[in-house]
Formats: C-alpha cells, structure tokens, sequence
C-alpha cells in the first residue's frame, strides 16, 4: 500500500495522509448522555482522523428489531428491556448515563456496528471502531460508563456463526473488563488479556485468561511482555482490542504513573505489530480517556494513525 511521508517508529510508517483504516461508524453513535466526554470525543475523533485522511468510513448496519434481539442474547431481558424503554430509569441508567431514546437507539447501533467491524475484519485485517463503553456492563446491569458489552457480543455471535473458534479481548483501558470477565470467562471459546491501573477483580493467569494490575510504567512495560506467548499460546482468529488512554498519566478518572503518550504509542504499536505479524484479523476500539482540552482526542487519533499503518511495513 503507497504510504504518504511520515516518522518512521520500529518498522511502521505513521502517516498523515494515505493510508486508511476501513472503519465501521455512523455519526448517530454519539448523544450528549455523559457528564464527561464518554459519549461524544468519538466524533472528534473521527473528524480529525478523516481530516488527515486516515479512515476508510464504511456504513454501520442497524436493524432495530434483530438489534434488540443480539443483545438479549447477551444481557438480561429486564435490563435490555429498560435500556431501551427508559423504565425503570434506574436500571436503564445503570451505568451512569442520561437516558434518553437517542441514547438507547445508539447503543443499539454500536451493538450493531461491532458485530460488523468484527465481520470486516476478518477479510480487512484491521478495522477501527471508533466506540467505547463496553467492559465493565454485566448480564443484567450496567456500570462504569459502559452499557452493552459489544465485546462479548460480536465475540460470541462471530463464534455462534462458525465464522471464527477463537477470540481473544485485549484490553488496555485504564480500570480491568470485570464485566466481560463475568459475561465469558467461562467461556472457552475465548480468551481475555487485561492490564489496568485498578484492581477490581484480582490479579491472576491461567492458560486463558491473564489479569494483571500495573502500577508504574515500568510494571505496564513488563507485562505487555506477555502478550505475544498469550496470543501463541491461544491461536485466536479474532483480535478486539480496547485501546483505552485513560491509563495515561494526567487522566483524572485512570492514571498509572509515567505512562505518557510516547509509552502509549508504544504500547499500541506492540500490540498491532504483534496481532498483525501473525495474520489475526483485529477489530480497534476507543474504550476510556477522559482528559480534557481535547487530550484525550488526540491520544486515540495517535492509535488510528498506526491501525491505518497496518499494511505499509
């Protein structure tokens, strides 16, 4: 793939120009439901990396009815249902959201959306999602600003289907995935690799599932360690992974001490280098980042420049 002039950084080219990521993304995703930027630094996002022409922009398919249906497949029939009836508010606002039914149609979407970007990318490789709030939501209730695990959802669908045996989560996000912990740990079928700056559930390693908390950037750096024998160790034929920068020093609701945005391009890096070194189609979202000022932006575009790399090596 022709690259536009950028840095080099071990092997990628970071471009500016033209080189894209295929990208799954309808601008109905974002309504005004946070109190911080969860809910809408996904459009800024997305404008400033098709202002540098980083995003091949397919549309996201939405069916509401089928919609609805996927994610009671997933989550507690009561808990969707209110979700997206607004009754009762408290559990519809379980995770921290103003309802509202834009806000429940979107969800919705994003449910949608990532079934298909992890469609793509099994034939693209690499697809971005530019979409967080998934890991922290249970079966039957929301939490942390994450309302429908879309992580366990195209994972298991994609799974149901026959279209894939494996899935691995890799999640990076600042605080650890203990709801897609309890919604598929269990499950087999996949494999979960965590690394936060929060313990919530533990510390532990089995042959599938690896939770570990980093408390400094030399501990971050040590553990990303691990990611390559965890992903030779499981052969997954779908990667999603939560490129969370809430882990980023200044970050008011994550923060890990020294981890700044030259480590976090670093980390995303490794890990796109390593997934895509070894022909695993990978699915890229958001997940947390909640600096102000527009930081936050400008970290997650910093990730979609190397996705949009994945093919100029």
């Amino acid at each position: 793939m022709p690259c536009a002039e950028g840095r080099i950084l071990k092997g990628w080219t970071i471009t500016t120009a033209t080189d894209r990521v295929p990208t799954i993304w309808d601008e109905r995703y974002c309504t005004p439901a946070a109190h911080t930027n969860s809910t809408m630094k996904q459009l800024a996002v997305v404008r400033a990396a098709l202002a540098e022409g980083l995003l091949d922009v397919r549309p996201s398919p939405f069916e509401e009815s089928a919609a609805w249906q996927s994610v009671a497949a997933i989550h507690a029939p009561e808990y969707v249902a209110a979700v997206r009836s607004g009754r009762p508010r408290s559990l519809a606002e379980s995770q921290g959201f103003i309802w509202s039914p834009a806000f429940a149609a979107s969800v919705a979407r994003i449910w949608s959306g990532h079934i298909a970007a992890s469609r793509l990318a099994l034939v693209e490789r690499v697809v971005f999602h530019p979409v967080s709030g998934a890991h922290h939501a249970r079966r039957g209730t929301g939490g942390g600003f994450c309302t429908f695990n879309f992580l366990a959802g195209a994972g298991t669908r994609l799974l149901d289907d026959g279209a894939v045996d494996r899935v691995m989560v890799i999640d990076l996000d600042a605080h650890p995935g203990d709801g897609t912990y309890h919604l598929v740990g269990d499950d087999t079928r996949f494999a979960l690799f965590d690394i936060a700056g929060a313990d919530w559930i533990g510390s532990f390693e089995t042959e599938r599932l690896f939770y570990r908390v980093a408390r400094t950037a030399a501990e971050y750096r040590a553990l990303l360690e691990n990611l390559p024998a965890a992903l030779d160790r499981f052969r997954p034929q779908l990667v999603q992974y939560q490129a969370g920068v809430d882990c980023h020093e200044h970050d008011p609701v994550g923060g890990i001490t020294g981890v700044d945005a030259t480590l976090l391009l670093d980390r995303d890096r490794f890990v796109i280098e390593e997934v895509v070194s070894r022909r695993i189609p990978l699915v890229v979202n958001l997940a947390g980042g909640y600096q102000p000022g527009g930081v936050s932006e400008r970290l997650h575009v910093q990730t979609v420049r190397l996705a949009a790399a994945r093919g100029s090596r």
